[in-house]
Parts: structure tokens; sequence; C-alpha cells
């Protein structure tokens, strides 16, 4: 079972991301809607955001990962489809290059295209850009 609840009118979720390097850039997934987010996915009742972010990226892309950075916690409150939504995110970069075939419903984007793509939330940009050793907490409303 996920960690998303509905609290009065608003949905709460707690989410795992991961910086997945390629030797040309970042995998990102794409959204139907035109913007392209970091992989990732709800964590599940019992489970760490460490072992929600490792089976994640096995899903979605068959990699296998434990070495992994937690880089960042973002909190992000908006609005999806007309419910509030309060999200807490678990940004984890993953200490390997992934090196396999990306699957159509992702795409890889070098750092110096980042402009050209609507990466949300757009704070992201500034933690791929940032010190390798920071951690950084991001409130985005």
């Amino acid at each position: 079972m996920d960690l998303s609840i509905t609290v009065q009118d608003t949905r709460v979720n707690i989410r795992v991301a991961g910086l997945i390097k390629t030797a040309k850039g970042y995998i990102f997934e794409k959204s139907e809607k035109g913007y392209v987010f970091m992989l990732g996915g709800r964590v599940k009742l019992g489970e760490s955001t460490h072992e929600a972010i490792v089976r994640e990226i096995k899903e979605e892309i068959g990699m296998d990962s434990g070495n992994l950075t937690l880089r960042s916690v973002i909190e992000n409150f908006y609005t999806n489809n007309n419910e509030k939504v309060q999200e807490i995110c678990f940004v984890y970069e993953i200490n390997e290059v992934f090196t396999g075939i990306v699957p159509s419903e992702f795409v890889e984007v070098q750092i110096d295209d980042f402009k050209n793509y609507d990466i949300k939330p757009a704070l992201i940009v500034e933690i791929l850009k940032g010190e390798r050793d920071s951690f950084k907490h991001i409130v985005v409303k």
C-alpha cells in the first residue's frame, strides 16, 4: 500500500526520486502534459525511502543499485486535477552511471540542454548543477 492519504481536502504523498546519470546526461520520465520529471514513485507502507528508490529504479529501468546518496528533500505543494497535493519527496543520487537502453517513456537530457525542457519541479536543476556533497531542503509552493 502506497504512503498516500487524503487529509481534509489535500492528498499527502511520500515519494522518492532518483537522479540517474548516463554517459550523456540524466534520465527523466516524460509526462503526458509535456514536462519531464525524475524517475521515482511512492514509498510503500513499511518500506524505507532507500528501499523504495532501489525498487523504483529496478521496476522502471531495470537497474540494480544500492550505491545511493540522499541529496535533497523537497516539500512540494501543488494542485493536480483540482486536487490539492502536499508531497514530501526524498531525492537520491545514484552513484553509478546507467549504461542500459533508456526506455521510450523516459528521455536522456544533457545538462547543457536543461533550458530546453520543462523540468518539474524546476528547482531540481539547482540540485543537479550544485555541489556534489551538498544537501538541500527545498519547499515549493
